[in-house]
């Protein structure tokens, strides 16, 4: 018995159980500590007659929004998908909007011209030492200040601003757009191979192979040839998609929990495998630290409680989403319904041009004085849109401006020196030499401004931009759901933020110096 008891002692005093007896210890009060919040929060809720319910993503809100996917949303998840899209029409097209004006201005800082270089500093100084909301504010003032729409001004024009916003003319989508789109991507894939091939011609026999000439060549050929119809060979995925649409309505939904069952195990099995594999070089020999297994218990462990859920109320739930028979959502998002919307959009009976360009038009609201742009055709900009756009576009460049700077002076000056050496002009010498090695240094700064852009659209609620946290507050103010409403945005913007994370750290391992 003492000798029993020894063992028992010795068990517990080892570092080894000691930490991970203390991590799990933390997880569990952690997740207790949560789900008892979120039951006090459900009971407070219950006390006001306002019960804890998703119902209301299926109830009609009975609001409208000022632009967006659906103006005259039907349920409260096409809201909130409005102003999902809303916010991500902002994100995207202002990352690429602050990095290129941010890497112009990062140049900028380090110009000899003094006029070039004070300019830039003193940008940067006003931008930065203002916050975001007063600029944001400060942008939707400045337009509302321009003239007001006038009888004169009714018609068509090619561009114009006023205080409802700036309206340009834009190419709209015809039924064959989306064909278009995956055509064209296919296309920069191929003029991206054409461009690497002649690369390695150049590499291995040394002789002037012009890789950018024939990448733009095979690119402005492939181009011409999709515009004028080639683009409807893409219809083939279409016509596999009604396929695979039609097999998918056929099936229960215990399919697809068993299917993501098996994903979840995969996934697990792969990653326990990759570590195993991953101690087996000659320096480690096969030998595992506590870290090792602890990673890899907590690993299999998560896979059978996802496995776990899938066979409980949760998993049928989620079965019936994928499946689109989900009542309380009334949903439309189920995967045969996913296919089959692939399958009509990539029509290859579709004809025609792809976009047409139409010209912005200022029209006047039946007799009424109420004058204001077209959303049918061109591009309007609200007050609200472009305020938020340019804000969090300005300020993000900004600070990407000192990331390329710091990056650039990062680079060693004998590689300069080397280059202009060889006779490479200034601008060569940028593009073909530092840039490309500022760019590692660069790029994960880069993606913390990234994520803080995403996060900053949320200050459109401001001045009245309807991103997903004004339609939110919008539809928990007549719904009374405040919490699921909270649980919705942390969930999007959780998903923005680590996908972005994801698709820098990708570009991230694909830059790093490898060591031969």
């Amino acid at each position: 018995m003492v000798k029993l008891l020894s063992k028992i002692g010795a068990f517990f005093r080892n570092v080894v159980v000691l930490k991970w007896a203390v991590q799990f210890i933390f997880l569990g009060g952690l997740i207790a500590l949560i789900f008892n919040y979120l039951n006090i929060a459900v009971g407070n809720l219950a006390n006001t007659n306002i019960a804890f319910s998703w119902g209301f993503l299926g109830e009609t809100p009975g609001v409208s929004i000022a632009e967006g996917l659906y103006t005259l949303p039907k349920s409260g998840l096409q809201m909130l998908q409005t102003g999902m899209l809303n916010m991500l029409r902002i994100t995207v097209t202002g990352i690429i909007a602050a990095t290129f004006f941010g890497t112009i201005l990062g140049i900028a800082r380090l110009s000899n011209n003094y006029i070039v270089e004070k300019t830039a500093t003193s940008l940067l100084e006003v931008v930065r030492n203002v916050p975001l909301l007063v600029q944001i504010l400060f942008f939707q003032a400045l337009i509302l200040s321009l003239p007001r729409l006038e009888v004169y001004d009714v018609g068509s024009v090619l561009f114009h601003a006023s205080s409802k916003g700036v309206a340009l003319s834009w190419p709209n989508r015809q039924d064959g757009a989306w064909m278009f789109m995956l055509y064209f991507l296919i296309t920069l894939y191929i003029s991206n191979r054409v461009y690497k091939q002649r690369v390695k011609l150049l590499e291995e026999q040394g002789r002037e192979t012009k890789p950018f000439l024939w990448s733009l060549s095979a690119l402005v050929i492939l181009f011409a040839v999709g515009w004028y119809g080639g683009y409807r060979i893409v219809g083939i995925i279409g016509f596999v998609s009604g396929f695979i649409s039609q097999g998918l309505e056929v099936l229960p939904g215990i399919f697809y929990q068993i299917l993501l069952s098996v994903v979840a195990g995969y996934i697990s099995i792969t990653s326990v495998r990759k570590q195993i594999s991953s101690k087996r070089s000659g320096e480690l020999q096969g030998k595992y630290s506590d870290d090792d297994y602890f990673k890899m218990i907590i690993t299999i462990v998560i896979a059978i409680v996802f496995i776990a859920l899938m066979f409980a109320p949760v998993g049928q739930g989620i079965a019936k989403f994928l499946v689109g028979d989900e009542p309380t959502f009334k949903s439309d998002w189920g995967l045969p319904q996913f296919f089959g919307g692939i399958s009509n959009a990539l029509d290859w009976s579709i004809t025609g041009a792809p976009y047409e360009l139409n010209m912005a038009e200022i029209e006047q609201v039946g007799t009424t004085k109420f004058k204001k742009y077209s959303t049918e055709v061109g591009k309007s900009l609200t007050v609200g849109y472009f305020a938020t756009w340019l804000g969090v576009v300005i300020y993000t460049a900004i600070f990407i401006s000192e990331i390329v700077r710091a990056g650039i002076m990062a680079v060693s000056k004998g590689q300069s020196e080397a280059g202009l050496s060889l006779g490479l002009r200034r601008s060569s010498l940028l593009r073909l030499i530092v840039l490309p090695q500022a760019v590692r240094i660069m790029l994960p700064p880069m993606g913390n401004q990234y994520l803080n852009l995403a996060k900053n659209t949320s200050l459109g609620i401001a001045v009245g931009f309807p991103e997903v946290v004004a339609v939110g507050q919008t539809l928990y103010n007549q719904e009374g759901q405040t919490l699921p409403v909270f649980l919705i945005w942390m969930i999007f913007f959780s998903t923005v933020s680590l996908t972005l994370s994801t698709i820098v750290n990708y570009y991230n391992r694909k830059l790093k110096i490898v060591e031969r």
